[in-house]
């Protein structure tokens, strides 16, 4: 790497929680992979890298956005299964008795088996329990998605910019020598 961009190469927008070394071992492989040649590729390279990391981080924010709904996905389906044929008036308590289980079947393991058997009982698998949970995350997960389609769409462009500046130079100059002349 040109000793000039040495200061860049190094995530300035790592969060908390996140690990330089899990970011180098990406950049290390997109290093390894595309191999620079010049100071633009270095550069164009250092923004594959943290589009990369970007992605990552998104898909791990998308495992967390469905962890964090499974408890509202838990209370939404306990709410139907307590509300089920009680009077309009009751609904306020029903809501409320089920986001106080929900929070016991987070929190505590056992009260979470037994309302598990319960929910199983009243025909609530996992797989039921997934499709309430993609309900409930669905504004966050749509998010989730446009960030890492953006993110996969500037890579990509990226990554076509390298491969037709080594397989054409003088052409892609050319581009940009007329675009610039504009």
């Amino acid at each position: 790497m040109p000793d000039e961009l040495i200061p860049f190469s190094e995530s300035s927008f790592l969060l908390p929680g996140e690990n330089l070394r899990d970011f180098e071992v990406v950049r290390q492989m997109m290093v390894d992979d595309i191999q620079p040649k010049t100071h633009v590729e270095w550069l164009w390279t250092l923004d594959l890298v943290d589009l990369s990391w970007e992605i990552l981080r998104y898909r791990q924010l998308k495992k967390r956005i469905l962890d964090a709904h499974r408890v509202v996905a838990i209370e939404a389906v306990l709410r139907r299964l307590n509300g089920e044929g009680m009077p309009p008036e009751a609904m306020p308590i029903v809501k409320l008795q089920a986001r106080r289980a929900a929070a016991e079947w987070r929190d505590d393991p056992k009260v979470a088996r037994d309302i598990e058997t319960r929910l199983l009982r009243s025909a609530y698998d996992d797989i039921a329990i997934n499709a309430e949970v993609f309900v409930q995350a669905k504004e966050s997960f749509d998010m989730c998605d446009q960030l890492i389609q953006r993110a996969q769409s500037r890579r990509i462009a990226w990554r076509r910019e390298i491969s037709n500046r080594r397989e054409f130079p003088g052409r892609v100059r050319r581009v940009i020598s007329a675009t610039d002349a504009l």
